[in-house]
């Protein structure tokens, strides 16, 4: 069956709810919560977990789970002092477990990946992640899993996770999820401008602020995207207007860290 194949209209309906409805969800402190409503109704699972975990620092800086309807978390500022033993296990174990090592720091950021892509059932289950670890913390859960990445910066790494008992992660979920990735990513990007207060910018004016940052004029700008000057010049006006700044490099700074890269022409001068 092709690829196309495996998803139904009522599927894309539901990928599409999960954006919409992400988008427009209070931001929270992290994922917005109804993305993981939106989603059991897309890829049933027994949890959801969102993390952002700093690999070089050893942290565990967000935790999110979505358990049967409940909400748990933990978030910046706010983490108990975790225990050392624990913490110990975690990184050991980790630095062992291949679904997770994969997705590390200049690893792959982009593929939607299964545990069962690296170790069968049994396998999971006689990991030190698994058995050492999780089941120390979480009474042995679901053997399962299909993880999400979305990206993360100096030296973090973001995703979604999924956990099932009972039966493994389908390629039809694979896909639903491959499609959702960037996605989820710009879901997570918005809140955060939302939370920081960071003003809303379409994507064509992140195009024109990315290269008058870099030092080109309006006339520059105006040749590499194929527009006139002139709209060049309104665009730059909506930036100012929306950022409350006069300056270009102020602008940039204000607005630019939290969006994800956009491919920008870059032409020779």
């Amino acid at each position: 069956m092709a690829a196309s194949g495996l998803l139904r209209e009522r599927d894309l309906r539901a990928l599409t709810a999960v954006i919409e409805d992400g988008l427009r969800d209070e931001p929270g402190e992290a994922m917005p919560w109804v993305v993981f409503d939106r989603l059991q109704q897309v890829i049933p699972s027994d949890f959801a977990r969102y993390e952002e975990i700093d690999v070089q620092g050893h942290e565990q800086v967000i935790t999110q789970v979505f358990d049967d309807g409940e909400r748990f978390g933990t978030f910046f500022g706010d983490t108990p002092d975790p225990d050392p033993d624990i913490e110990a296990n975690f990184w050991a174990s980790r630095a062992d477990f291949l679904p997770y090592t994969y997705q590390a720091p200049g690893g792959d950021l982009v593929s939607v990946i299964r545990w069962s892509d690296f170790y069968t059932q049994s396998e999971v289950k006689n990991a030190a992640f698994f058995a050492d670890y999780l089941c120390s913390v979480n009474s042995c859960p679901q053997p399962y899993g299909i993880l999400v990445p979305l990206g993360g910066r100096m030296g973090r790494v973001r995703r979604v996770g999924f956990w099932r008992s009972n039966r493994d992660f389908s390629e039809r979920d694979r896909l639903a999820l491959q499609l959702l990735r960037p996605h989820l990513q710009e879901v997570y990007l918005e809140a955060e401008r939302r939370r920081r207060g960071i003003p809303h910018l379409s994507r064509r004016e992140v195009e024109v602020l990315r290269l008058a940052s870099q030092g080109y004029s309006n006339a520059d700008i105006a040749r590499i995207l194929f527009i006139s000057p002139a709209t060049v010049a309104k665009h730059m006006e909506h930036i100012f207007d929306r950022t409350g700044v006069r300056d270009r490099n102020a602008a940039a700074a204000l607005a630019l860290p939290n969006i994800s890269p956009f491919n920008t022409p870059s032409p020779e001068r």
